[in-house]
């Protein structure tokens, strides 16, 4: 069992302006299971799936591929598509890919 406690999480810097990743777990194909905390205006560059992914905006709002989307609201993304993210808001966005995202742009 893996826990993640609220009270103890940690988020560190990505290679992206305004992006924050508190990282769950790595999976045994290259995917993750990871919070994603986004200021508003921000932008995770456009990137394909190798593997599906979910995800679950946990607070805020965001556009995924053009999709607005906002707390609550659930994306499923199949293997082969691509999309970026958008912070609309602040945001924080639960991700689970199974497989790489590597970016396209």
């Amino acid at each position: 069992m893996l826990v993640n406690k609220a009270a103890t999480r940690s988020w560190a810097a990505t290679d992206f302006p305004g992006i924050e990743r508190s990282l769950f777990r790595n999976t045994e194909h290259g995917g993750r299971a990871s919070f994603v905390r986004l200021a508003a205006g921000s932008r995770f560059p456009r990137h394909t799936h190798q593997g599906g992914e979910e995800v679950v905006v946990i607070a805020g709002r965001v556009a995924i591929g053009g999709v607005d989307l906002e707390a609550g609201d659930y994306l499923h993304t199949e293997a082969g598509e691509e999309h970026d993210v958008v912070a609309l808001s602040d945001a924080v966005i639960f991700v689970s890919s199974q497989k790489p995202t590597p970016l396209v742009e």
